[in-house]
């Protein structure tokens, strides 16, 4: 079964992408990057149907065949493969492993009008061409390069690149090459144009327009003011072509290469991956994002995540989007990365960790406005926390600082080890050098309640409140689990008298105590494939009910429900239930669009996004 993450996937690719191809008369679309996924959008669909990993890199080898039913794809270690895009399987299979393989590292692929034939160029300058129903290779041709090989509409010549940067026509039945006029300058593209009549060829510095029953030189376009031309795109219609350059999309009538007007695409850096669909020219960046000129920004990956009851929160870059109740408000710009971000209970105060040195920065959930800055002694801060109107955060030097924003006041104390703030922002446990457990109340500095008597003579390591109740959960330095009820010191004046759960025998480094006060959540780390995982325990049998594992090292537990959250492909956030299952995604949409699903179904997207509820 696919995983629930890969529905409603429009923008699939967490590395630069490196490759795009497109059939106009279907819809047909395939994409891939340069960490080797792929994505197949079939025939009439307006996502990803299919989505995997080839194993290598694949930088420019993919072709749709005229109709959408096959897409060719070729990787960095010399393996070219078709699939049917209706169910993905294998049409046809061609590799070649170790130095063999490497040395053939695919670089552009075509298939012929009827979709029987396919060609594929590869970095060590051969055209092989395959037959795909004889699963057989028919021809070798050597001394080619560039970026681009296309069939002509008659499916008899090949339109490809010769190793000096000249555009030629390979003759496939007499195996013949025929030379066209020479051009000055080097190109890397080149594509056939009105119905296979006329050839464009591009270069960094200019477009050439040939015709293609002579050879002979058309028309002519210099860029020479421009930031360099990337890639060629063929308008549907085959009445326009576009040079993409590294701000802008230029367009150009046909046949008379007539300017026609220029947009600024919104990639930053973009790829040479660009297509040409019914809605316009689309740009690859190396966010991992198809751009539009025009459009409204496109969120990219989610680097990091949080969340808390009704509230989630995803940092997209320099966005940051925070949803309520599976919808999505207006993302804001916070104009710097962060690696790591919190939000209350309430859903109104969001604490960011810049990843620039500058240390906790603190912000209006609903507004995005930025209150203030924790301090850059806080930039390698091991823990912050966000409760009603407290932030509060370990230094990178040792010791522990909080704000209270009502009062606009800070505190600091430098002898806390660790600390945990309750989700309502009403008490701060604190854990003092000789590792006991101290509760402050965090609006004056001083003991709110009696501290808790030590369950053994071993320092507490790590501590956190339980969601919605006084009770706090500890554990010390040999991995004993403990809990107090802090009731009795608020209604008595006592100090609370804790009991053991659980020893355990993992390296724990964080807990979260979950609403209603029968589980805790523990993570640790697997440091053998860089994963982590969470484990369940029942604290009142001293139980673990379940692990959940190969997650993310940071993921993180909405100490509200005990659903785990973690980053996502496709600009999105997934959640995972306490045993192991997928509980609902949210993602971004391209375009400002976003939807929330679950395995029933869509739960709430924006007007214009298009999914099935």
């Amino acid at each position: 079964m696919s995983s629930l993450v890969d529905r409603y996937c429009a923008s699939p690719h967490t590395g630069p992408l490196t490759a795009a191809a497109y059939d106009p008369t279907s819809g047909a679309l395939v994409t891939a990057d340069d960490l080797g996924t792929v994505a197949i959008t079939a025939p009439d669909d307006d996502f990803p149907s299919l989505i995997f990993g080839m194993g290598a890199p694949v930088l420019g080898a993919a072709a749709v065949s005229i109709g959408g039913d096959l897409v060719a794809v070729g990787d960095d270690d010399g393996t070219v493969a078709v699939y049917k895009t209706f169910d993905g399987s294998c049409a046809f299979e061609d590799l070649k492993e170790g130095p063999a393989g490497r040395a053939r590292a695919m670089r552009a692929l075509a298939f012929n009008p009827s979709g029987t034939i396919l060609a594929a160029l590869a970095a060590d300058g051969i055209i092989r061409i395959y037959d795909l129903e004889r699963w057989d290779r028919l021809a070798n041709y050597q001394g080619f390069g560039g970026r681009t090989i296309e069939f002509h509409p008659e499916g008899d010549r090949l339109l490809v690149v010769d190793e000096n940067g000249q555009p030629k026509l390979l003759d496939l039945l007499e195996q013949a090459q025929i030379d066209l006029e020479d051009l000055p300058m080097d190109i890397h593209t080149a594509r056939f144009i009105q119905n296979g009549r006329g050839i464009a060829a591009l270069g960094d510095r200019g477009i050439t327009l040939f015709d293609t029953m002579e050879g002979r030189i058309q028309q002519s376009f210099s860029a020479s003011s421009s930031s360099g031309i990337l890639t060629l795109a063929v308008s549907p219609d085959d009445h326009a072509v576009a040079a993409v350059t590294g701000r802008s999309v230029h367009t150009f009538r046909l046949p008379g290469l007539e300017p026609k007007g220029s947009e600024k695409h919104g990639a930053k850096k973009p790829t040479y991956a660009s297509f040409w669909d019914h809605r316009g020219v689309v740009v690859g960046g190396e966010d991992g994002v198809l751009h539009r000129p025009g459009s409204k920004p496109t969120l990219g990956p989610v680097l990091c995540c949080t969340g808390f009851g009704d509230h989630r929160v995803a940092v997209h870059g320099d966005r940051m989007a925070v949803w309520t109740k599976g919808r999505q408000r207006v993302p804001f710009l916070v104009k710097q990365p962060f690696v790591e971000v919190r939000i209350d209970r309430d859903g109104r105060l969001v604490a960011a960790l810049s990843d620039d040195g500058e240390g906790v920065q603190a912000f209006e959930a609903r507004t995005g406005r930025h209150l203030f800055g924790a301090g850059p002694d806080t930039a390698d801060t091991p823990k912050m926390e966000v409760g009603g109107r407290i932030l509060a955060c370990m230094r990178s030097r040792g010791g522990l600082r909080w704000f209270d924003l009502a009062e606009n006041s800070a505190f600091e104390l430098d002898w806390v080890n660790t600390f945990a703030l309750s989700g309502s922002g009403t008490w701060l446990a604190v854990v003092t050098p000789r590792g006991q457990v101290r509760v402050l109340d965090p609006s004056t500095g001083e003991d709110a309640i009696s501290a808790p008597r030590p369950l053994a003579e071993v320092p507490v390591r790590l501590v956190t409140f339980v969601n919605r109740r006084p009770d706090l959960i500890v554990l010390d330095e040999q991995g004993v689990l403990g809990i107090y009820d802090l009731s009795v010191s608020v209604n008595q004046g006592i100090p609370a008298e804790g009991r053991d759960v659980l020893d355990l025998k993992i390296d724990v480094d964080r807990l979260w105590g979950i609403t209603g006060g029968q589980y805790a959540a523990l993570r640790f780390q697997v440091p053998e494939n860089g994963t982590a995982s969470v484990i369940y325990v029942d604290l009142t049998t001293g139980e673990v009910v379940n692990e959940v594992s190969d997650l993310l090292p940071y993921a993180w537990v909405d100490a509200e429900t005990g659903r785990i959250l973690q980053p996502a492909r496709g600009a999105a956030i997934l959640e995972i239930d306490m045993w192991g299952k997928e509980h609902q995604v949210l993602r971004a949409l391209p375009d400002g669009e976003w939807v929330s699903f679950a395995p029933h179904g869509v739960l709430e997207a924006s007007a214009r996004a298009k999914v099935q509820p």
